[in-house]
């Protein structure tokens, strides 16, 4: 035995107590065994389904998202700028009087304007011409700031209330005044109304997200969000907008496609992961033993969701002697959480600052405004089924694979942009610049979604709509901002500065956030480390031996 060199006498002797740390890979092969031990333990997700009920959901989310998405969109038809401005009068016939100077206007003789457009937007209707047209791109501005406020106003409110609650108040207000924007008789009116507006479509926008992906099974829920997303529904805005061919009839249509959203408020319930995170366990069990019956699921796994629930309850007995409340704060009170919190909010308001500011101004590009547009959703929605059927066959294939995919794209399309400005070029080469265009706006869908994807599966529970309204304040901040980046005097400027800021967005997202694919949504906020001397490694001195 003494020649063995697997026998005990042969190892070093360690102090008692104490034996040696098993090999890396061991470390590995334990921590991956842990980690499916606690993804086999029975919560919310183990009895979710893509079934029945799972379809109403998804039923009502798609209305939803296309109000929401259709009134987003609405400004870039309906402050889209004419294409030219004639001036007819005594002895002057100019096609385009945006080409001349603007001193030198002031000495024409113009009896009557006549614009050519693609769609009577409001600058053709109250006559903003040429640099005037910059008063109407200023009212995307006052629209984003209310998403802004909405978003923050309505996700506490979620939270607080419940996401089932917030939503039809949301909804219901924004059809009203978008059926009252339809009849203003001023910018200052249309502005006005307008702002208002989009503090409900604000929280539109933001609670239907966090309502939707709690009731969407985990291996699904990147292929669905990528379905059901902005990007198809792009192309029927678009679509309608040519079809109503006015700002005002475009407005109406968005809310008549809306109407069905109404009665399918009726055949949902509240989201029982909120109830249970809130305490409300009884009414948990009664929506969950509804939506087991919706499906046809037997009566053995409805006995194991009852066993759930109770053991839910108790975590959240557990949690409620410790705090009573949870708000944005809750989100630095870990130093992993809130860089993550901070990465991904950051990176949202640069992704919006890109998107948005190249979406309203698609009317810039060469060819029609309509087949622009729907040759960005078909190339968006292309994308996102793409990455989404990779997400479902691909286990390695997660969020900040595509996120780094989708950003270097943009990085590499703006600085082209940047550099056909920078040389002179743009009218030259028009179809490269149309392309690139087209190109970084449609990966700018794959960053947000996997963002987006991202942040729901990283926040717990209590926290989640706190967290995605504090992300979504930022995501808006970036879209006020961003019509304003495209105002400056440089051309090749806001595509350089948009380029360096996708590149440093893309190398953060790697570093700081974690990957979440395939993970139970988590429902509390991890418990805070506590210094031990006990758990002090004493024997890490000798594994370098």
């Amino acid at each position: 035995m003494a020649d063995n060199p697997s026998s005990s006498s042969s190892l070093p002797l360690l102090p008692h107590g104490q034996h040696e740390p098993p090999p890396a890979y061991e470390s590995d092969r334990i921590e991956k065994k842990e980690v499916k031990e606690e993804e086999e333990k029975k919560n919310v997700d183990s009895f979710l389904r893509l079934s029945w009920y799972c379809a109403r959901i998804l039923f009502l989310s798609e209305f939803i998202l296309f109000g929401s998405a259709g009134n987003m969109v609405y400004l870039v038809y309906a402050g889209a700028a004419p294409k030219t401005v004639g001036c007819i009068g005594d002895g002057v016939n100019i096609t385009d009087i945006c080409k001349i100077p603007r001193e030198e206007r002031s000495n024409l003789n113009c009896t009557s304007f006549e614009p050519i457009y693609e769609f009577r937007s409001l600058n053709v209707e109250f006559q903003y011409y040429c640099e005037e047209t910059a008063k109407v791109k200023a009212t995307v501005s006052f629209q984003m700031a209310g998403v802004l406020f909405g978003a923050l106003f309505w996700g506490f409110f979620a939270d607080a209330k419940g996401r089932r609650l917030a939503l039809i108040i949301c909804f219901s207000v924004t059809m009203i005044l978008s059926v009252v924007n339809a009849f203003v008789t001023s910018l200052f009116m249309f502005n006005v109304v307008r702002t208002i507006h989009a503090f409900f479509n604000g929280g539109s926008l933001i609670v239907y997200g966090v309502y939707k992906m709690e009731h969407l099974p985990r291996k699904h829920r990147f292929l669905i969000s990528s379905l059901i997303a902005w990007s198809p529904n792009y192309i029927l805005i678009t679509i309608l907008a040519w079809w109503a061919e006015d700002w005002r009839t475009y407005q109406l249509v968005i809310v008549a496609f809306c109407l069905p959203a109404f009665p399918a408020f009726y055949f949902v319930y509240e989201s029982p992961r909120w109830l249970i995170q809130r305490g409300r366990i009884e009414e948990a069990r009664v929506i969950m033993e509804r939506m087991q019956e919706i499906d046809g699921v037997s009566q053995t796994k409805r006995e194991d969701m009852q066993k759930m629930i109770d053991e839910e309850h108790e975590k959240v007995l557990a949690r409620e002697r410790k705090a009573k409340s949870y708000n944005v704060t809750h989100l630095f009170r870990h130093a992993d959480m809130a860089i993550a919190t901070m990465t991904l909010s950051i990176g949202v308001l640069v992704t919006s600052m890109i998107g948005y500011g190249l979406m309203f101004n698609l009317e810039t590009l060469s060819g029609s405004l309509y087949l622009n547009s729907i040759y960005l959703g078909i190339i968006r929605w292309a994308l996102n089924i793409t990455t989404g059927i990779m997400d479902y066959k691909i286990k390695w294939a997660g969020r900040k694979l595509f996120h780094t995919i989708g950003q270097g794209v943009v990085a590499l399309g703006l600085m082209m942009l940047a550099w056909t400005h920078f040389e002179g070029k743009s009218e030259g080469m028009a179809e490269v610049v149309r392309i690139s265009t087209l190109l970084s706006a449609a990966f700018v869908s794959q960053t947000f979604i996997s963002k987006g994807m991202l942040a729901m599966e990283y926040f717990p529970t209590v926290v989640r709509n706190s967290a995605m309204s504090f992300k979504t304040t930022f995501s808006r901040f970036g879209a006020v901002i961003a019509p304003q980046i495209f105002l400056l005097p440089i051309p090749w400027m806001p595509y350089a500065l948009l380029a360096a800021l996708a590149l440093a967005d893309t190398i953060a997202f790697l570093i700081f956030v974690p990957e979440t694919k395939g993970r139970p949504l988590p429902e509390t906020l991890p418990e805070k480390k506590k210094k031990n001397l006990s758990s002090i490694p004493i024997q890490s001195q000798f594994q370098k031996v």
